[in-house]
């Protein structure tokens, strides 16, 4: 474990991935219209350890790959939908991010919502073999020192991130009977807040919960995805801390 720790940090100084994670970045387009579509489903992750039932009830933006700063995107058919969920449920975990900017301790609070994967213009008659995540709001991660240059199939932009918002987890999901594990469990997202201002597109985006053509522009506030890594922190039980304090005063 101090070896693989060493590597990360490593990784993060240099201004490289951390090994074994997707390279692929993504920043977000807002629907003009957010779809509304109440849909219950099972998930777990590693903060929601069992199987635990939440609903998504609309869909907010489109997930879009970008090159950041000439990164690589090897699937440019994979896409993400970012779905709200209303119960913003409680977690207040510590753990370690590490991505290209650096590696942090980071405090996850709540859930905020779900990216499902999607097609866009191009639907297919599966779908796509991509993670789902659960999505919390974080804090601890500051901003990145240097701008970024964004470049998709739509547009190109250069923006100055702010501190990280939030992070995406690989989840397991149920829904309609079916299972979803995580084809990738190595590979979360942070996810920053920048300000592009974009034209308005109209794509086709499909998902396992809705199919259909969305507007959609980018306009302040919109979110940049990082591949990271995560690593938790343990903390001692109330039992163990006893311990330690019998053992002080022996």
């Amino acid at each position: 474990m101090a070896v693989l720790l060493v590597a990360v940090a490593a990784h993060a100084q240099s201004g490289t991935n951390p090994p074994g994670v997707n390279p692929t970045h993504y920043w977000t387009y807002q629907l003009l219209q957010p779809f509304p579509q109440p849909t219950p489903l099972l998930v777990h992750d590693q903060f929601l350890v069992n199987d635990t039932p939440i609903d998504v009830d609309a869909l907010l933006r489109l997930v879009n790959w970008v090159h950041k700063n000439g990164s690589p995107v090897p699937d440019t058919l994979i896409h993400y939908t970012w779905w709200n969920i209303p119960a913003k449920l409680p977690v207040g975990a510590p753990v370690i991010v590490t991505n290209q900017f650096g590696q942090y301790p980071v405090q996850v609070l709540n859930l905020e919502f779900m990216l499902v994967p999607a097609w866009k213009n191009q639907p297919q008659p599966i779908q796509p073999n991509a993670n789902h995540y659960l999505c919390y709001r974080a804090q601890g991660f500051p901003p990145p020192t240097f701008p970024l240059q964004l470049t998709d199939e739509w547009r190109a932009d250069v923006q100055i991130a702010g501190p990280m918002e939030f992070l995406c987890v690989p989840c397991w999901k149920t829904h309609n009977g079916a299972v979803y594990p995580p084809p990738d469990p190595v590979t979360h997202l942070a996810v920053y807040p920048i300000q592009p201002t974009s034209d308005v597109f109209y794509p086709f985006v499909m998902d396992q919960l809705a199919a259909g053509p969305r507007f959609v522009q980018q306009k302040p506030l919109e979110y940049l995805m990082v591949p990271s890594l995560k690593q938790e922190i343990s903390t001692p039980t109330k039992t163990e801390t006893w311990g330690r304090i019998k053992m002080l005063y022996r």
